[in-house]
């Protein structure tokens, strides 16, 4: 569409023209100005929603529920702390700390963390009262419990805890003075309420279980390696060597989303101690555990798979040489083992796919074999296969006992 002319020059179009031409002007200039502004909000749309989501990843839900369990148990912290007595009420303020370190996405981990920050704020004070009660230099004091620290530190159960113990014990010697025993007992003591109400929060506040999550992202994971799967036996069929190469380094994208997978069924694990949902949400996370445990093998025989078709086609790590009828069985092999997994996805046709899985790949082994000289490449394309199956059976077999 052209553009409008300049206001000025139309301005005096209509002084010459007339009212009706004037009209129609104004009518074509309104109608030219519909597409510049329809034009405009598509892109004003895409910010939106590009911010949308670049505020979900910066404050996803998870954080925000953690965040408002933590401001709910500092401020009943300080509410508790302030009605102990006027001893323990000058150290109110230590309180609402408790609160907030006894915050996390589970029960379980919140109340670990709260009784291994007990433990070694109690060994700090100790530390502190019996230094007091020496007549060491300054620095030989410090340094000693410098190295207590990290003595503890050194401990499995107490790990990072432990660093509150220099924390405390030189709090206790700065301001402790001629009433170091109450100074400990009142800051260490408000600190335990203010965790203990941050254990509590946490506890009524019911923190989801993360177990329905954990199996959405392992089926997800299975969905994609059958889609990469077909993938693969696509390029197999085609022209040899493939102009494509990103295939052949998939292995260690696939680790690591195997390995995000093991942390969020530990998450989950996690997430179900002492959470009252789980006496109404059942859910057996040993299947999960067996899915990822075949899906490791699944990516560790994948990689296998991999290594010897890039071989086939670049010559490297090793050359090896795949005949074209070789590659094309090759190709329903692999294709097979994709609607092996996706059937596995599905949860239906587990059986037709896993006997179609093996008659592909025993047509790809009876071929290899009549070789005088067989190709090692090919045997171990032969094996992977086979495994990747057989832990593709496995997990599914669990996961169907499960919903029986």
């Amino acid at each position: 569409m052209a553009r409008p002319d300049d206001p000025r020059d139309q301005a005096h179009d209509d002084a010459v023209e007339g009212d009706g031409a004037s009209t129609s002007d104004a009518r074509a200039d309104g109608e030219s100005g519909l597409p510049m502004m329809a034009s405009v909000a598509p892109d004003a749309k895409a910010a939106a929603e590009v911010a949308k989501r670049s505020v979900a990843r910066a404050l996803p839900l998870f954080r925000i529920a953690i965040a408002v369990r933590a401001a709910l148990a500092a401020m009943g912290a300080w509410l508790v702390a302030n009605q102990l007595g006027p001893e323990l009420a000058d150290y109110a303020y230590a309180a609402p700390l408790g609160a907030f370190v006894a915050t996390g996405t589970t029960i379980f981990t919140v109340a670990r963390t709260a009784l291994t920050q007990a433990v070694g704020m109690t060994v700090g004070a100790l530390v502190g009262m019996g230094l007091l009660a020496v007549e060491w230099p300054g620095f030989v004091k410090i340094g000693l419990i410098a190295g207590v620290g990290v003595l503890m530190q050194g401990i499995p159960r107490f790990g990072q805890a432990a660093t509150v113990v220099p924390v405390v014990a030189v709090l206790v010697i700065i301001f402790g003075g001629v009433d170091a025993e109450g100074y400990a007992i009142g800051y260490v003591g408000q600190f335990v309420v203010g965790m203990a109400l941050g254990v509590l929060v946490n506890a009524v506040a019911l923190p989801p279980l993360y177990d329905r999550e954990t199996r959405q992202r392992i089926h997800e994971t299975v969905a994609d390696l059958a889609e990469r799967t077909g993938v693969l036996a696509e390029t197999l069929r085609g022209d040899w060597p493939p102009e494509r190469e990103d295939w052949a380094s998939w292995g260690p994208e696939l680790r690591d989303r195997v390995a995000a997978l093991d942390g969020q069924v530990d998450e989950a694990r996690d997430a179900r101690r002492f959470n009252l949902r789980m006496l109404w949400h059942r859910h057996d996370l040993d299947v999960d555990e067996q899915a990822v445990s075949a899906l490791r093998s699944v990516v560790q025989r994948m990689d296998d798979v991999l290594d010897a078709l890039a071989a086939t086609a670049w010559d490297r790590p090793i050359a090896i040489t795949l005949e074209r009828d070789e590659r094309q069985l090759a190709a329903d092999a692999v294709e097979a083992l994709g609607a092996h997994l996706q059937a596995w996805h599905d949860r239906e046709g587990m059986d037709a796919a896993s006997t179609a899985s093996q008659d592909a790949i025993d047509a790809l082994y009876r071929r290899s074999i009549e070789h005088d000289e067989p190709e090692s490449g090919v045997a171990t394309v032969v094996f992977a296969l086979r495994a990747m199956r057989e832990r593709v059976d496995w997990a599914a077999a669990a996961e169907n006992a499960e919903h029986a």
